[in-house]
């Protein structure tokens, strides 16, 4: 093997280690038993999560032990099978009374691409448990009226971060958009938010 080449793959080695050894896992543990709150101070126009789904056959029950949640929900989000939908997700920390923004902050382009990638930080705690994964895989949010079936679990949330996070309160902020073949954005776009605590994880 060409020396430089030979010492360029012992960089991209190096670097990994020190990445993973910089990376630590944080638990997300919930505020609220229905996990989801609207936005605050939301664009105009914006709908909330009762726009995206049905939760009517959803059961969230809140213990010590975190969240469970079971049944199905059904998805009404008035969107089109061919749309792309592009989720952005940003984190503030609650500090001295107001919320300060984070640089925690994504684009998942093509959420339904990736929806069921196992590498993604979402399919332990959310993906993994859908009973009808097939199906899902196919509709995603585009089918209005199809149904998310859930086996029976408790929320696990746990993220890993190369970069330091506070322990105390945050609020996970989503803003689902869709986009239709031309590339143009929908009016209707959802915002939610997941608020509760991180804390370092113990494992």
């Amino acid at each position: 093997m060409n020396r430089a080449l030979l010492k360029i793959w012992q960089l991209l080695i190096l670097l990994q280690r020190i990445h993973s050894s910089m990376e630590a896992k944080f638990d997300f543990l919930f505020e609220d038993e229905r996990i989801f709150s609207d936005c605050r101070e939301k664009p105009p126009g914006t709908l909330d999560i009762s726009s995206l789904y049905d939760f009517t056959n959803t059961g969230f029950d809140m213990s010590e032990d975190g969240v469970t949640i079971s049944g199905y929900t059904t998805v009404i989000w008035d969107i089109q099978p061919t749309d792309r939908v592009e989720v952005a997700v940003s984190v503030q920390y609650y500090d001295r009374g107001s919320w300060q923004p984070t640089i925690l902050n994504m684009v998942i382009k093509d959420f339904c691409k990736v929806m069921f990638d196992e590498k993604q930080m979402w399919y332990d705690c959310y993906s993994k448990h859908i009973l009808n994964a097939a199906e899902v895989n196919r509709t995603c949010y585009n089918v209005r009226g199809s149904q998310i079936k859930f086996e029976r679990y408790t929320v696990h949330a746990v993220i890993s971060s190369g970069v330091s996070i506070k322990n105390g309160r945050h609020s996970m902020r989503f803003i689902h958009s869709a986009y239709d073949q031309n590339g143009v954005v929908r009016p209707n776009k959802i915002c939610f938010e997941i608020k509760g605590e991180f804390k370092k994880s113990s494992q």
